[in-house]
């Protein structure tokens, strides 16, 4: 991938993103609907008019990409570049007036992940990944912290409630092995991840829009993230349970940890 290309996608994106933000701010602690999806995930007017935006600005500078969304349906183009967006990561935050929902986006060329965000608007936190070992915190360079070992390790997790037992009994594994474990904040714990603050998130995610920008923020900053197996994630897994750790040695202890049933 060439350099100026990948500087140009950043300066863009970046662009799309201060005005994306604006919309998910004047929505802010103002709407209080949601309607329920099929899935039962939560959806607001909000979610539907910051994609819609950003799915605008991609095809009218990038025509023949392809953009795959939460809450609209696929565009297929006719180059080998695909768009995944979720306008709000963290919709129930949202609707509940806490600031820790995001806007995720993330860009795939010729099956590679080339570019990654987690924008939270509200908190003024941005973290941007075009570089195979880098990623920015508002534009500065930013690196994950890792603990040694899993008894001074800091664990966070949106939600064990959406875990099977099976899963739940292998996540108390490892909730038991952490030095702390914290609850809710959706995309944002990875953001705090790659910034050296949290060592582990694990969950459940459940579309590539969810965790694709995740995997490049994490492993940009020098973190590692798989599914509970250690397998690398693809671009079409769904309701997928993934690890994020800020090294890979830790890791493989975490690992450890969520095989023992």
């Amino acid at each position: 991938m060439k350099k100026n290309l990948l500087k140009e996608l950043e300066e863009f994106v970046n662009r799309v993103l201060d005005i994306s933000g604006t919309i998910a701010l004047e929505n802010f602690r103002v709407i209080r609907d949601m309607t329920l999806k099929g899935d039962s995930s939560p959806v607001t007017k909000a979610d539907m008019e910051i994609e819609q935006y950003i799915r605008t600005k991609i095809l009218e500078k990038y025509p023949d990409h392809n953009i795959v969304g939460e809450e609209l349906d696929h565009v297929d183009g006719s180059e080998n570049v695909t768009w995944y967006i979720d306008p709000i990561d963290g919709t129930r935050s949202f609707v509940a007036g806490k600031h820790d929902f995001g806007t995720l986006l993330a860009i795939v060329v010729n099956e590679e992940l080339i570019g990654g965000v987690i924008d939270c608007p509200a908190l003024g936190e941005r973290w941007t990944s075009f570089h195979p070992k880098q990623t920015k915190a508002n534009q500065s360079l930013t690196q994950c912290k890792p603990v040694k070992n899993l008894k001074n390790a800091v664990m966070a997790t949106t939600s064990s409630h959406e875990f099977g037992m099976k899963k739940w009994r292998a996540y108390q594994s490892l909730e038991q092995a952490v030095k702390v474990t914290t609850t809710g904040s959706d995309c944002y714990n990875y953001g705090l991840l790659a910034s050296g603050y949290i060592d582990i998130v694990a969950e459940r995610l459940t579309a590539p829009h969810d965790y694709l920008p995740l995997i490049k923020i994490v492993e940009g900053a020098g973190g590692i993230m798989t599914d509970w197996e250690g397998k690398k994630l693809d671009f079409e897994q769904r309701n997928v349970y993934v690890l994020a750790s800020a090294s890979s040695e830790i890791h493989e202890l975490a690992l450890k940890k969520l095989q023992d049933k």
